[in-house]
């Protein structure tokens, strides 16, 4: 990895963030985890009457709902922040007309996305802890928090993500298109994925498509963290899992979003 160009990478964004993008959206964002959790709180009141399945606890690791739903919409909201940055960077790149100029300046792939997801993970933990705060309002309480699953879980879960972004980025620069492939993924992932209801209530077919998504093993690794609810054994295993997913998805979407450059800037020469 090119320390240099992970460098340039960060203070470059760093400055775009500071000077472009205005206050309005990370409120947004925020707006956005707070809309997921009230209208779980909503339903969990006033819709199911504070009733849960026999067999939730057992699926979910706890009996508190509103926790459970509240960290599944705080990990969202990570996912969404950083990979949809990081996965339309090319894009914007194009956009902006910098492509050419950033394939003939000393541009290393690894260094140029980790930089962007660096700076990504770092603004979002603060609109995260902003949300977070927000959560405790509605009901959330942690019950049997472990730093040392935490702390793991929190990296395996990033490498998950960045792996999962470069995927993204590729259909994108591939389409030229943002909007349809990031909504169509995100809403994927908030469906099969376990964000506010365990996955095994889902048809089999989507839990396979749950399964491949590094989103729902990262929730799950978060929440035992949080909450228990796994062994030592189980927790490792899980982890292997992330550990796996996120590498074969870096290792086919590095490789990839090469070949879609040429092709990308094949097309723009006409």
């Amino acid at each position: 990895m090119d320390l240099k160009v992970l460098r340039a990478t960060i203070g470059k964004e760093f400055q775009i963030r500071l000077r472009a993008y205005p206050v309005d959206f990370m409120v947004g964002c925020i707006l956005t985890s707070f809309y997921t959790v009230f209208g779980a709180w909503m339903m969990y009141h006033y819709f199911f009457r504070k009733r849960l399945a026999t067999d939730f606890a057992d699926l979910a690791g706890t009996s508190d709902y509103m926790s459970y739903a509240i960290v599944g919409s705080l990990v969202y909201l990570f996912v969404v922040r950083t990979c949809l940055n990081v996965s339309r960077r090319l894009i914007t790149e194009l956009r902006e007309g910098t492509l050419e100029s950033l394939m003939l300046a000393p541009f290393r792939r690894t260094s140029y996305f980790v930089g962007n997801m660096i700076l990504q993970t770092i603004m979002t933990l603060g609109e995260t802890v902003i949300a977070a705060i927000i959560g405790i309002f509605f009901g959330l309480r942690i019950h049997e928090f472990c730093l040392w699953k935490f702390i793991t879980a929190v990296l395996l879960s990033l490498y998950g993500f960045f792996g999962l972004s470069l995927i993204l980025g590729c259909v994108m620069i591939y389409a030229r298109d943002t909007y349809v492939s990031q909504n169509t993924l995100f809403a994927a992932i908030f469906l099969v994925c376990g964000i506010t209801f365990p996955k095994e209530y889902l048809p089999k077919i989507l839990q396979m498509i749950g399964d491949i998504i590094p989103v729902t093993d990262s929730l799950t690794l978060i929440r035992s963290a949080f909450f228990g609810g796994l062994s030592t054994d189980r927790f490792i295993h899980i982890g292997i899992k992330v550990f796996i997913a996120g590498t074969v998805y870096v290792f086919t979407g590095l490789p990839l979003m090469k070949q879609l450059e040429k092709i990308t800037l094949e097309k723009m020469e006409g």
